[in-house]
């Protein structure tokens, strides 16, 4: 089967009207691919659910195996909703507990480091839906706890998820169309890349995408298109 993996940040999924622009890239692929949608927590400081406001919930005396716990709450809330809305969409949709996505990682519930990819619960979905919707960022322990796999995570999900799937590229969407010289929302004369290689998009030290997405995307071959959801620009690639 064609599969195609899609990542959505979390000013693309902050509102229902936001999310509509998501939905309509999601529905293009799903007409020729089955799709994994890799959603990061809805919105940012202070919308309800962003992983910024779950933190100010809870107190500095939790330990760092709360607030994992906590901060999860964002993106599993994300993709249901997502799935929820896609069905009413009329697509074949399921949101793939994230306890199922095959992520295995140790201990390091902040930033963990991951041990192990397992295809098989995810695989076994894509044959009986058209779109699984799961959650980036979060992922779980050989001891069945919830880790997080660093601020910005999702990106790195997505390219974990396109690698245990076998692909050789994976669509980021973001509030931007691609990779800027600048900061394109401070500097109208910021001018965007098509194309980067993997050790020039890391030296950018840009907060665009996750550096552990693109250094396992060099490592694996694994090619980067970075859109935005609210634009039909076509975007930065990252690869080589």
């Amino acid at each position: 089967m064609d599969i195609k993996v899609m990542k959505f940040g979390g000013t693309s999924l902050r509102s229902e009207a936001t999310r509509k622009y998501a939905y309509r890239h999601i529905m293009e692929a799903a007409a020729s691919h089955k799709v994994i949608v890799v959603v990061s927590a809805m919105g940012r400081y202070a919308d309800s659910y962003a992983t910024d406001t779950l933190l100010s919930l809870g107190s500095d005396l939790l330990s760092r195996e709360e607030r994992a716990r906590l901060v999860s709450i964002g993106e599993q809330l994300a993709a249901i909703i997502v799935c929820s809305e896609l069905l009413e969409l009329g697509q074949r949709a399921f949101s793939l507990n994230f306890i199922d996505s095959g992520i295995r990682t140790d201990n390091h519930y902040d930033y963990a480091k991951v041990i192990k990819l397992d295809n098989k619960e995810i695989k076994m979905k894509l044959r009986e839906y058209d779109i699984i919707v799961v959650g980036g960022y979060i992922a779980t322990s050989y001891e069945h706890k919830v880790t997080t796999l660093g601020r910005g995570g999702s990106d790195y999900s997505a390219v974990l998820f396109a690698h245990m799937l076998g692909l050789k590229e994976v669509d980021i969407y973001t509030d931007v169309d691609g990779v800027y010289d600048h900061d394109p929302k401070l500097n109208e004369c910021a001018v965007r890349y098509d194309r980067l290689n993997y050790d020039e998009m890391l030296n950018m030290k840009s907060r665009v995408l996750h550096d552990r997405s693109v250094l396992f995307a060099k490592k694996h071959g694994i090619r980067i298109h970075l859109k935005g959801t609210f634009s039909n620009h076509t975007g930065t690639v990252i690869e080589g």
